[in-house]
């Protein structure tokens, strides 16, 4: 069988599964060039990145308010899950299971939301972040 050219779904190559798992890859890439941890950054120093970039700076400005959306959303929707639930079933465990299940949900429509509102959707969040962690790996050296 298999010289037909049949592989089966596991013995797909190297270059495959990196594509598939591409976000594990690209953040490993930028953890394994250092022995200790980057320092934490500040709002000024995101700010200062925003305004030194012309491409990624407002690409990153934008990807940090989609996520302040989210964590909104996300919080909102699960005090109001846990809210109605506790004002019927006066059940507290069940009121933390609405919190989780409503902030979780409410999460991913937000972030849908603020990705169709902000146009998120048109460039790679993800590359955004890692050149931000680039420049702020420059820095500190």
């Amino acid at each position: 069988m298999a010289e037909d050219g049949y592989k089966p779904w596991w013995a797909i190559d190297k270059a495959a599964w990196r594509e598939v798992f591409s976000p594990f890859y690209k953040f490993a890439s930028i953890s394994e060039r250092r022995d200790t941890p980057l320092p934490p950054w500040s709002e000024s120093d995101v700010q200062e990145f925003i305004n030194s970039d012309p491409v990624y700076g407002p690409q990153l400005k934008l990807v940090r308010q989609g996520a302040t959306i989210a964590n909104v959303g996300a919080l909102v929707g699960g005090l109001a899950t846990a809210g109605i639930a506790l004002r019927y079933s006066k059940n507290l465990p069940g009121a933390v299971g609405a919190f989780l299940g409503g902030a979780a949900m409410s999460w991913a429509v937000a972030e849908e939301g603020a990705n169709l509102g902000l146009g998120l959707y048109k460039f790679n969040c993800m590359d955004t972040n890692l050149r931000f962690l680039d420049w702020w790996e420059r820095k500190q050296a």
